[in-house]
């Protein structure tokens, strides 16, 4: 018998649609398992089942506190009805004594519920059915109760038929002609009346257990006397006294009908139902679901209502410990409809984290291993749906550990076209026969399928035989196959052995490795001469054959290489051994020189230094527009002469800038072109950008000094070159400077103390090389601890979540303050190429009393748009900042407007979408998470002055049909929204009917004593009115935003001239304090988008997701660039692409590497190629070595 199992948000789930009264033959929605899917049909409600909506008894409740974990001997239970069918259901749960560490806790995040068949019950009137959960310190004991309604059918047609209450009303008028006050009873009245009498049978503190027979109301509702429904009553536990004694002494009594008398009940947790008590408190439930029906059905005011009924679902879930308890997944798709049924098999619900599936998959396979390679099955089908890294992992550790899934199964016997119930040696056979007429990688499915046979049979021969792993005499002549068997002479062995080899992958290495083993058991000289032709040492392990040995059965060329990663770092923890690091190291050499692309036609991927993903995107950006790149290769040709210019008046970013700025602008460019290099002649996938380039992003150029990149620096300044960086922030910050001069200074070799840095190792004698009148050494120089502090910041600046686009405008600033000006605009901005691929050019136009005014003329480097507030199109953001603007002052004549006009546009559009905003009701700064929809093509022509005649008119009546629409939809939304889950209309229209409802309870307050409320007719009949005003309202809104919205969306249709492509598209997931950035770029050769995340690099299909991003998975667009459509090819080119040759290791002895002494020679430029060694231990020099001698470097060839 299966012992599978439910979690309790699953349980809970089939506890809502499980209807006692509909179950399927052999099918209980609620207690069975549905089969695997494809061998039989799945278990769903029964036709016509109810879809029930609970509601608590409290009286019979026992919940447990909102805060409350369960302990050993805790006891809850939950007893509701259905609102709808009126079932009685109870839920209960108890922690006995084996119940030692209740859930939920890390690892039982869950309760996890197995069936306990022995223990369910059935009745003429009550199912039992229980469970216990699988946690070994919980094993908390689960039932579910199921009892039919209390009151038929027949009684309640007795209690509301129309035709019985009007005979009733007139047999009672008849006996008492003369009563005032009679009226007929309506079905609501009846139900009602039966209610407050079970209400104060059921207080035990009502000690007015007896009434009067004759009662009106009760004659009204009941018949004279009651007669009508005695049975009813009678059954309820009413009883009647008729009329006793004598008219003549006066003795008369007259009929009377008590209360019943129900009993306390000792434990609620163990009552049954079968006491009288809880027969009328189910009576008194049932009777409100009847009210709340007849309210409905006949349009009446509800009494019932006003004591409110909420629904049961959480304090089911309470009970359960499953309300709040687990993180959903907020969304989710499926690539299949049948998705939702592997949920059902792992006992799991679709919304599940990825954790709580794993969690779900563990209990199933832990409790039911039987079906365990279904459950995998389900686990690769839901992970192939969700595609999240979490599961992919458990996925793969699973088949790592050689288990199999039901369809692998399948698929693998369905390969060697075999069945389940062929012997090994006859699988084996039809396996060696397909291998021989099977290319190379289909040999490798084979060998595949044979391994997960083997793996499910616990066949170690047939394991043997599909890794290649030839162990012992016996694997060996079954891997050379065709018929060799111990007698086949050794000629005739090896002829079909090398046959064997040269027709399958790696075959050459196992045929070696077979004929060796064969050799060593027959001792066999003509075998060992073979070998000692080949291979001395016997066998030399192949990459196919490592994989098999850490138990991959994966092909290399197929496998997730950061899997594998994964597989290596446990191989050596799991499985300790020579072979082990012999299969490690020749998948990790394989590993290094493998690539998914040609290094010629694919970009290089940039690793993060702990969180600069923001910055690797914008490296990408960089190098993938030409005329920038360009600039930054050849940048000496653009860059200021600093001997000729020792200052520039022109200004970047509206200041003056200095020397400093100046040359660390250049130095900020030197890094940035050597990366350049390295994107371009490196020939790996991808390579980490240095950490100097990184921190200068955010360093003052005052600051460059204390990098220890100065392996890298400028010699000593020259007349040549102009002063250098260092002198000139030594000239600057002179008084930050505690150094005395150096002898060497005037030898024009003067350098920063805290760049100039050597190789730690061991101790060598450089006395040699100083000059005898050297002067005596000096002791190092510590940093200035401003500067120190400099640096720390900036590194953590750097490692810390930046917002692209201020990093963008920093770095655009360095590099334009290095450049040489080409002139200045109005504004006395300097004018240079690295400006003129983004510079906008705008006009403001100031409006006041609806004519147009003065112009100001404006530039950027972007267009900076609203931070969103609700999902919108790239177009609709782009009006809100082209759109009239109201600036908030007053003058003499008026408020005065502006609008913006595109005057000059960059061959590259930015458009920055920020995504900070403020809000005082979230208590602070908040990411926007709405959706920004991008155009592939975007047209400008609306918003520029080109054919100003006829576009102005256009723009200026849309202007006064945006403002009206903003109008309009805040009238819809303040007419719509209420607190509640009503429409305006709506709530007002209900308000009206609970006044009429008030106003018709008039009798019934006065029957218990409460006066009368008095409510307006008028005021109701104002209400309803005023709702059906607001409905009509809201439709004219309605029709009014569409047709608005529909003049709006034709009006620049045809305006297609300055056409814009998208190019780039940076994106970031997270939230304002944190998160994670990656890019899309266009190759317009190639018309193919790539996504760029760090190292990852790879092509991106599914443009809609770029162009309208949508779920978490997709993040948010922050910055969109757009390129001119007649230039794209020539502007965004991503691939540019020399990759040099893998170097080979140097080929040297062990004992010369550690003897031979390392070598030194002065610092040289860096070179352009891409590979530099381990950055080493660093320390300033000082102590015994010259204050200013040249940097020594280690002199290592590669």
């Amino acid at each position: 018998m299966s012992s599978a199992g439910k979690t309790a948000p699953k349980l809970f789930h089939d506890f809502l649609a499980f209807d006692p009264l509909k179950v399927h033959n052999n099918a209980n929605i609620l207690t069975d398992i549905p089969p695997p899917v494809g061998e039989g049909p799945q278990i769903s409600p029964g036709i016509g089942s109810c879809k029930h909506d609970y509601s608590t008894k409290w009286k019979q409740s026992i919940s447990p506190a909102l805060d409350e974990r369960p302990q050993r001997g805790s006891q809850y239970k939950a007893a509701v009805v259905c609102k709808k069918c009126r079932l009685h259901a109870y839920v209960q749960i108890a922690y006995l004594d084996d119940a030692t560490n209740p859930c939920t806790r890390a690892e039982f995040p869950l309760h996890h519920f197995v069936r306990r068949q022995e223990e369910d019950e059935t009745t003429h009137n009550r199912i039992v059915y229980a469970w216990v959960c699988s946690a070994p310190e919980c094993c908390a004991h689960l039932k579910a109760t199921y009892r039919l309604p209390r009151l038929a059918q027949a009684d309640v047609k007795l209690l509301t038929d129309p035709a019985l209450l009007q005979s009733r009303f007139d047999a009672t008028f008849r006996a008492d002609p003369a009563r005032e006050g009679l009226k007929l009873a309506t079905p609501m009245d009846a139900i009602g009346r039966l209610r407050r009498y079970l209400k104060d049978a059921l207080n035990p503190e009502h000690t007015r257990r007896t009434f009067p027979a004759n009662n009106k109301r009760f004659m009204e509702a009941f018949g004279v006397d009651g007669q009508d429904c005695a049975e009813l009553l009678n059954k309820l536990g009413f009883r009647f006294q008729p009329t006793s004694g004598s008219e003549l002494d006066g003795t008369v009594q007259d009929a009377t009908w008590t209360l019943p008398n129900p009993a306390e009940i000792a434990s609620r947790f163990q009552a049954d139902g079968e006491s009288h008590r809880e027969a009328l408190e189910d009576v008194d439930a049932e009777l409100v679901a009847w009210m709340y029906e007849l309210a409905s059905r006949l349009s009446v005011p509800n009494p019932a209502s006003a004591e409110g009924w909420p629904s049961a679902d959480r304090d089911i879930e309470r009970l359960l410990a499953a309300q709040g308890r687990y993180p959903r997944r907020l969304c989710f798709c499926f690539q299949s409809l049948t998705s939702p049924r592997y949920f059902a098999s792992l006992g799991a619900q679709p919304d599940f984290a990825d954790e709580l599936v794993v969690f779900a998959f563990d209990r199933q396979f832990e409790c039911d291993p039987s079906n365990g390679p279904y459950y995998l099955e389900c686990l690769q089908v839901i992970t192939a749906a969700r595609g999240t890294e979490q599961l992919q992992l458990k996925v793969a550790t699973l088949e790592s550990q050689d288990l199999i899934s039901r369809r692998d199964l399948t698929n693998a016997y369905r390969s060697l076209n075999c069945t389940r119930t062929e012997s090994d040696e006859r699988i084996l056979g039809l396996f060696q026969v397909r291998q021989s007429d099977t290319g190379p990688s289909g040999q490798e499915d084979l060998r595949q399928a044979l391994y997960k046979i083997g793996m499910s049979r616990q066949s170690q021969r047939l394991i043997n035989a599909s890794r290649q792993t030839i162990e012992t005499y016996e694997d060996a002549l079954l891997w050379i196959g065709n018929g060799v068997d111990k007698n086949t002479a050794d000629e005739m062995l090896l002829a079909t052995a090398v046959t064997q080899g040269n027709e399958q992958t790696s075959g050459t290495e196992m045929a070696k490795k077979a004929i060796s083993i064969i050799a060593k058991e027959r001792k066999s000289n003509t075998l060992n001469n073979w070998l000692l032709g080949s291979d001395t040492n016997g066998h030399s392990m192949g990459v196919e054959e490592a994989l098999r040995h850490l138990g991959v059965s994966e092909s290399f060329s197929t496998l997730d290489k950061e899997v594998l990663s994964t597989v290596l770092a446990a191989a050596r923890t799991d499985r300790p051994g020579e072979q082990t690091e012999k299969a490690v190291a020749v998948l990790e050499q394989a590993m290094a020189s493998w690539t998914t692309h040609s290094a010629d036609t694919w970009p290089v991927g940039l690793t993060s230094h702990g969180n600069t993903c923001y910055l690797n995107s914008l490296l990408q950006y960089y190098f993938s527009i030409k005329p920038l790149r360009d600039i930054i290769l050849d940048y000496d040709r653009f860059k200021l002469d600093t001997e000729q210019y020792l200052e520039k008046d022109e200004r970047v970013g509206q200041r003056k800038i200095s020397m400093v700025e100046i040359k660390g602008g250049q130095r900020f460019a030197e890094d940035l072109k050597f990366l350049f290099e390295r994107m371009i002649k490196d020939p790996r996938e991808h390579f980490k950008p240095e950490e100097d380039l990184v921190c200068r992003a955010f360093l003052e150029p005052k600051d460059f000094a204390l990098l220890a990149s100065s392996i890298r620096e400028e010699q000593a300044a020259s007349k040549a070159n102009g002063p250098s960086l260092e002198a000139a922030v030594d000239e600057k910050l002179s008084e930050d400077t505690t150094t005395a001069a150096a002898p060497a200074e005037s030898q024009g070799s003067r350098q920063s103390d805290a760049s100039s840095v050597t190789l730690i190792g061991d101790e060598m004698d450089l006395d040699s090389q100083k000059p005898e009148d050297a002067p005596p050494p000096l002791p190092p120089r510590r940093f200035s601890t401003a500067k120190e502090q400099a640096l720390v910041i900036a590194q953590q600046n750097a490692k810390s979540q930046q917002d692209v686009t201020e990093v963008h405008d920093g770095i655009m600033f360095r590099l334009r303050s290095g450049m040489m000006p080409k002139g200045v605009d109005e504004g006395g901005e300097q004018q240079d190429d690295l400006r003129g691929l983004f510079s906008i050019g705008l006009a403001e136009t100031a409006v006041l009393k609806g004519a147009d005014g003065k112009q100001k003329e404006l530039s950027d480097s972007s267009i900076q748009l609203n931070v969103p507030t609700e999902p919108t199109d790239i177009y609709a953001a782009l009006d809100a900042i082209f759109d009239l603007q109201s600036i908030n002052e007053n003058s003499a004549g008026g408020a005065i407007e502006t609008y913006r006009t595109i005057r000059r546009l960059p061959p590259l559009l930015q458009i920055n979408i920020p995504r900070i905003g403020f809000s005082e009701a979230r208590g602070g700064a908040y990411k926007s998470e709405v959706t920004v929809k991008l155009q592939d093509d975007l047209y400008l022509d609306r918003y520029t002055d080109h054919n100003q005649s006829e576009i102005l008119p256009r723009r200026k009546a849309c202007w006064g049909w945006r403002k009206q629409l903003q109008q309009l939809r805040q009238e819809q939304c303040a007419l719509s929204k209420t607190p509640v889950d009503l429409d305006g209309p709506s709530a007002v229209n209900e308000t009206a009917n609970y006044l009429n409802m008030v106003g018709a309870m008039g009798d019934e307050l006065e029957d218990i004593g409460v006066g009368r409320i008095d409510v307006p007719s008028e005021l109701s009949f104002a209400l309803t009115c005023d709702a059906e005003e607001q409905g009509n309202r809201l439709g004219q809104l309605q029709k009014e935003i569409e047709d608005l919205s529909k003049k709006l969306e034709g009006q620049f249709d045809e305006m297609k001239e300055i056409k814009y492509c998208l190019a780039a598209v940076f994106i970031h997931r997270g939230t304002h304090g944190h998160g994670h950035y990656w890019i899309y770029i266009k190759d317009f050769a190639k018309g193919i988008w790539r996504k760029y995340n760090d190292e990852k690099v790879e092509e991106y299909a599914n443009v809609s997701e770029i162009l309208e991003a949508k779920t978490w998975e997709h993040g948010t667009p922050t910055y969109a660039v757009y390129v001119q459509d007649q230039g794209k090819l020539d502007i965004i080119q991503p691939v540019c692409r020399a990759p040099e040759a893998l170097p080979a290791p140097p080929e040297q002895a062990p004992e010369q590497a550690q003897l031979q002494p390392t070598t030194f020679k002065a610092s040289e430029p860096r070179k352009e190629g891409f590979l530099r060694g381990d950055s080493p231990t660093l320390v300033n020099e000082g102590g015994d070595k010259t204050w200013d001698g040249l940097r020594q470097v280690g002199d290592a060839q590669w």
